[in-house]
């Protein structure tokens, strides 16, 4: 079973080449209709998004699918977040943390990470009270946490830390678990929304951080959308237990918003992309998945 690029120090070679996928979420004019007038953000100080950044390949099967039915943004990393997200829908998030692409990765050329090396990623109190506030007036947070460290990483935890300190501004507990998945098929859960598993069948990921299915008393509701595995192990050195408690994706409301964890930022990518997991946007029904998330959080009308 291979791992994301980041439990390890060796680079995985790039996949074979990419699949199409076979349908969009919604089909035609009404798809467009559907999500008229949607704006859709995304982090540009997200790992998967500077990855697209220096190599042009890494979100485009999805960022292509969204273009075609909202109007798709990135934010201004040297500015305060919050600002940004005035006028927007859905915000994406696909991990905090700054992301260099090694040199023998896949493919050339590869452009520097324009983001300095030592720019301070954690979120600012400004923007998590603000984030909040966007949330809670109704907007829509897609947010990916990731794993921590796995044993060969040495002490730890550090890898999801800003996520983590995100999803608690908003009252949402993740833990630093490495959770393998690689070996398993994960399915939605019958009892979420129906819009979110519309036609999803499968979830495949290399591996997952802990998403804790309840938090804080005042969120509205919180519903498990992908559980985790039978089986499942945490490979962190906290050694978190086979437990009900965690899942792999869960939908939260707070305030008259909506957010979305999901455990692995990695299922976003091209297929045939190795950094800094191998690409998996075509396994299973990931981009169904994700169409439906979007669509769900932007608060679109959904057609069969």
């Amino acid at each position: 079973m291979s791992r994301t690029l980041l439990t390890r120090r060796t680079v995985l070679q790039a996949a074979a080449a990419s699949a199409a996928f076979a349908a969009p979420f919604v089909r035609g004019s009404h798809a467009a209709a559907a999500c008229a007038g949607r704006n859709v953000m995304f982090d540009s100080m997200g790992a998967q998004v500077q990855v697209q950044n220096q190599t042009d390949n890494r979100l485009t099967t999805w960022t292509n699918r969204l273009a075609t039915q909202y109007a798709v943004n990135y934010t201004d990393w040297q500015q305060p977040i919050a600002p940004q997200l005035q006028g927007q829908n859905v915000f994406i998030i696909t991990t905090h943390q700054r992301t260099v692409v090694p040199a023998n990765s896949s493919p050339p050329p590869i452009r520097p990470n324009p983001i300095p090396v030592k720019y301070n990623f954690g979120y600012s109190s400004s923007d998590l009270g603000g984030i909040l506030s966007w949330v809670e007036a109704g907007g829509g947070l897609l947010l990916f946490v990731n794993h921590s460290n796995f044993p060969d990483q040495g002490p730890g935890p550090f890898w999801p830390i800003n996520d983590v300190q995100l999803a608690a501004a908003l009252g949402i507990t993740t833990v630093f678990a490495a959770i393998p998945l690689g070996a398993f098929k994960m399915k939605p859960n019958p009892a979420a929304p129906s819009q979110i598993i519309q036609n999803v069948r499968t979830i495949q990921a290399w591996d997952s951080g802990g998403i804790v299915v309840n938090s804080r008393a005042g969120l509205t509701k919180s519903t498990v959308l992908v559980p985790l595995p039978d089986g499942w192990r945490d490979d962190s050195p906290l050694g978190y237990k086979n437990t009900a408690n965690l899942a792999f994706s869960v939908l939260y409301r707070v305030g008259a918003g909506r957010v979305i964890v999901i455990g692995h930022s990695g299922i976003t990518g091209n297929l045939g992309t190795a950094w800094p997991s191998q690409g998996q946007i075509e396994s299973g029904s990931n981009l169904r998945f994700l169409m439906n998330c979007v669509a769900y959080l932007a608060q679109c009308s959904s057609s069969s």
